[in-house]
């Protein structure tokens, strides 16, 4: 009989993990040509710890007031998926495991992603817009400080669901902003990281799993789960 864990719960972070591009809400900005000297100085204040994850979402949001939906939704479709995506969660679906994805991105991109893949569940940020159009406002559902919209909070919340203990929980995630996930998660994969989100994340999970591509994430499971 085998001695490893079943597979219960699997966790994933979108932007950086299962797309290409780290930031779906910088890639927005980019494309819109408000990034450089614009957005991005929200991102330094928050950084700086001058405004909060809210009112640094909420100061972003605000620049897209009145830009059609459908504007946006074609920008974000520009987004590519990684190529295994599709396949690991169907992996993970055979596992008899719940796979799931929990992101502090545009929840636009990840209704798409959750249309093509069977995640069982999926939560992000979400642009309010009426009659098609952006109102400046957000739903900020992921978060990095309020305690029961952290994504370690959220993936608990997961993990009760499932009746998945710490063993039988994996999560898997690119980036510092990952972290809460990565220490409720009994293994904790990181997808080819930032060298300065890999410090901190080897300071907090010394049994992190640092991979270089998301198709080497099936590998790393089977080889960590009774089958």
């Amino acid at each position: 009989m085998s001695d490893k864990p079943k597979l219960k719960l699997a966790a994933f972070d979108m932007d950086g993990t299962l797309t290409s591009v780290r930031s779906s809400w910088e890639y927005l900005h980019q494309r819109l040509g408000i990034w450089e000297g614009q957005a991005a100085k929200y991102q330094d204040r928050f950084l700086a710890g001058e405004i909060s994850y809210e009112e640094f979402c909420k100061l972003d949001a605000a620049m897209w007031k009145g830009m059609a939906l459908e504007q946006v939704a074609a920008i974000l479709e520009e987004i590519p998926v990684h190529k295994s995506a599709g396949e690991l969660i169907t992996v993970i679906t055979e596992m008899g495991a719940r796979p799931a994805l929990i992101s502090t991105g545009l929840k636009i991109l990840a209704d798409r992603l959750a249309g093509k893949m069977n995640f069982n569940f999926h939560l992000a940020n979400e642009l309010i817009h009426r009659q098609g159009i952006m109102t400046g406002e957000i739903v900020v559902h992921v978060s990095t400080h309020p305690p029961g919209k952290t994504k370690g909070a959220l993936i608990r919340d997961l993990m009760d669901q499932a009746g998945a203990s710490r063993r039988e929980t994996v999560a898997i995630g690119d980036s510092a902003g990952d972290m809460d996930m990565f220490l409720e998660a009994g293994l904790a994969i990181a997808v080819n990281p930032k060298a300065s989100d890999l410090k901190l994340l080897r300071a907090q999970i010394p049994n992190l799993v640092i991979i270089q591509d998301l198709y080497e994430v099936t590998g790393v499971i089977q080889s960590q789960y009774d089958m």
